[in-house]
């Protein structure tokens, strides 16, 4: 199954090849051996149509100011210049076995996705 490391690793060897026939065959054969779900979610965002519509930066600060001190993120972001690599490094890992893309984007889907009516009180 493959791993957000896996996709990771396919993403550095597709940016250290040059050769536009290397890169084809790095993609064709991640995809044949990455099963669906994941090989959908790995195509999809090989072919920039995965989209999170919810997840914007204000967003993505606001779950991790939730999770460690604001002012502390502040200056890790000013120092680091990008919030993906800012998160990245700041979000605390989880232990266990690394998630995988499909198992990652289905969560991030649910926790991206507006609220459902009102909420009972109950």
């Amino acid at each position: 199954m493959a791993t957000m490391r896996a996709f990771a690793h396919l993403l550095d060897r597709l940016s250290l090849t040059s050769a536009r026939n290397a890169k084809l065959t790095l993609i064709k054969d991640f995809l044949r051996e990455t099963p669906d779900p994941e090989r959908g979610w790995v195509l999809a965002a090989l072919t920039g149509t995965l989209s999170f519509s919810v997840a914007k930066p204000a967003f993505i600060r606001k779950a991790v100011e939730a999770r460690m001190d604001a002012q502390l993120f502040a200056w890790s972001y000013d120092y680091v210049g990008d919030l993906a690599e800012t998160v990245a490094l700041v979000w605390p890992a989880r232990p266990g076995p690394a998630p995988t893309a499909s198992r990652t984007c289905r969560r991030w889907s649910r926790s991206c996705a507006p609220p459902r009516g009102p909420r009972s009180s109950g």
